[in-house]
């Protein structure tokens, strides 16, 4: 009895690991292809949108080690002068804060707030609603970019990644231990009908910086 519990609970956490590992291959898949490696790559007239996080850990003057490069890869492509639109998707703080330090970086092009990015879903669907007649560029580290891409995917939305760096303070096992996990999250959103964090339209909220 004993033995047959083991066998079926051997079983049981084979086939686990096996979906999780063909979730993160498929979501992986995204971005093949997509993946533009310098700024000259990046299609004319587009929308980037930054993927939000916090520049330090907690309460911490910590870094995260993705924050500043994502702005950094922003501000490389801007001065490309091929970018139309910057979104800054995330919380209302995370919002706030990257769109200030974009324009003390030197970015001059418009620059929009979307302080309801509260999840890479709902990033994507909002950009999805709000800028789906122009091509759409991600910027975030490259797992977090075919996570926004193969939902993009899944929305009919025109995109492709600028993915950027790692810096001080990231840490590796935490990051791709996250990541093996959300990646199986957004397969599950999208077969739950992608449930947004917020109530906010997907068609309302932003707000231009002047």
């Amino acid at each position: 009895m004993l033995k047959a519990f083991f066998r079926g609970l051997k079983i049981t956490l084979l086939a686990l690991l096996g979906g999780l590992a063909l979730a993160n291959l498929w979501i992986w898949s995204a971005g093949w292809g997509r993946m533009a490696a310098r700024p000259e790559e990046v299609p004319a007239e587009a929308v980037v949108v930054l993927l939000g996080t916090n520049e330090f850990v907690g309460k911490t003057k910590e870094p995260t080690g993705t924050y500043r490069p994502r702005l950094a890869a922003v501000v490389q492509l801007c001065q490309q002068q091929k970018i139309s639109l910057v979104v800054a998707s995330g919380t209302p703080e995370q919002a706030k804060v990257m769109s200030q330090q974009l324009r003390a970086a030197g970015v001059t092009v418009p620059i929009e707030q979307d302080p309801y990015g509260w999840r890479t879903l709902d990033s994507v669907v909002r950009a999805q609603a709000q800028h789906a007649d122009r091509p759409i560029v991600f910027v975030s580290q490259g797992w977090h970019c075919v996570r926004a891409l193969w939902i993009a995917d899944h929305l009919g939305l025109k995109a492709s990644a600028y993915p950027s760096g790692f810096g001080v303070g990231f840490r590796p096992w935490i990051g791709f231990l996250r990541d093996c996990f959300a990646k199986p999250k957004a397969i599950y959103d999208w077969c739950a009908g992608n449930r947004l964090a917020t109530s906010m339209s997907p068609e309302a909220g932003n707000t231009l910086v002047r």
